[in-house]
């Protein structure tokens, strides 16, 4: 029966639309905050964070910048911005950029609250459970690709470099995030792509499900897809058209609302798979996403699984195969199509091994029209990645 019980909430703010950026100060006054820990990227200081901190200095606002957030966030760094947040007394996380900063906010607001002698990795890895609320978290978003700004998870890789996993829990849902299209506009063609790419996945990953009778969601999925493969070459092309950007940028919160995948099974596979690999080889999660589903299109379509709405998935993307049709879509992106396109190099059979093992850190798992999934599985499309 599709539709079992489930329960949705939505209880993040979303502030949405051209320039809304500019009012940031303005919303994070509304808390009334005793100190901002304002956290953004190492490698560059966006123009909207150069603007915020000379509002929030107009508006005598006390706040700490911390620009040291790297994509693929590990538990090392977290457990380290969480010392300095509560040293400086904060009781507002304010991250400005896209999804590692957001998990990097996410998890820091947690961690200061629920302080562990294993840092956040005692909770990522679910050894404990946080009791208490997490500091007040509000996001400034800065590109349409994760969608973590309105859902309640991060995701965080541990010390090693071997394992990133997803934590979920309520309480790391944003208060406000605000959603500026126009942030986009100055991204490099290969950073749109790349989002817009990550956002299809995700909803890929609600929508390859073999429930007959979800059409509510399965229908809603395929208008994001559509959304999307409309969209984002024209986005790529005219990096300053908002219609692209807002398109866009509303598709990514809604593929990640939770609202597409409640009441029937969903497939995160591919995202299971990415993260080994991303934690191995620190490559960005949107590229490695891409680099991973046309090899996961293509098992899923060995097994003769769900061919109605791997057809209609090909038919959208000009393609005989929905694996061949992706990877059409993401050439004309100018993004890679596989794994050893994506890293440069190839990787050996331990190589391969060890990425199976660590995709699937609690055992075989089942997968929404697959069944269970195996290392053995996990290694076969690791090794399509890598043709």
């Amino acid at each position: 029966m599709s539709y079992k019980s489930f329960e949705f909430t939505f209880p993040t703010r979303i502030v949405f639309g051209p320039g809304e950026s500019g009012r940031a100060a303005e919303h994070a006054a509304q808390f009334q905050p005793k100190k901002i820990f304002l956290m953004t990227y190492a490698d560059v200081l966006l123009p909207v964070v150069k603007k915020l901190t000379a509002d929030l200095d107009e508006m005598k606002i006390p706040y700490v910048l911390y620009d040291k957030c790297t994509a693929n966030p590990t538990a090392v760094q977290i457990d380290t911005a969480a010392e300095v947040c509560m040293a400086e007394g904060c009781d507002l996380v304010l991250g400005v950029g896209g999804g590692s900063v957001i998990d990097s906010a996410k998890s820091t607001a947690l961690l200061v609250t629920n302080p562990s002698e294993g840092g956040i990795w005692d909770y990522v890895s679910y050894a404990k459970e946080p009791v208490n609320r997490p500091l007040t978290i509000m996001l400034v978003v800065t590109i349409a690709s994760t969608g973590s700004e309105g859902n309640e998870s991060f995701v965080i890789t541990d010390r090693e470099g071997k394992d990133k996993l997803i934590f979920n829990h309520p309480f790391v849902k944003p208060v406000l995030s605000i959603c500026d299209p126009e942030l986009a506009k100055t991204l490099p063609p290969k950073q749109t792509a790349l989002g817009a790419i990550d956002v299809f996945s995700h909803v890929l990953e609600q929508y390859l499900h073999d429930d007959p009778h979800a059409d509510a969601s399965d229908e809603m999925c395929f208008g994001l897809l559509k959304t999307v493969h409309k969209w984002a070459p024209v986005a790529v092309a005219e990096p300053e058209n908002m219609d692209a950007r807002s398109n866009l940028l509303w598709c990514a919160i809604l593929a990640m609302s939770r609202v597409l995948g409640v009441g029937h099974e969903e497939n995160w596979l591919g995202h299971m798979l990415e993260h080994a690999v991303s934690a191995k080889y620190n490559l960005s999660h949107a590229a490695g996403m891409a680099a991973i589903m046309p090899a996961y299109l293509d098992f899923i379509e060995a097994k003769g699984q769900i061919p109605d709405k791997l057809g209609r998935l090909a038919a959208l993307l000009d393609a005989e195969k929905a694996g061949e049709g992706l990877r059409k879509f993401q050439r004309e992106l100018g993004l890679p199509v596989d794994l050893s396109e994506a890293l440069g190099h190839g990787a050996s059979e331990d190589e391969i091994s060890e990425m199976a093992l660590h995709s699937l850190p609690w055992g075989p798992t089942e997968a929404a029209c697959l069944g269970e999934f195996s290392q053995k599985d996990a290694e076969t499309v690791f090794h399509n990645c890598f043709k």
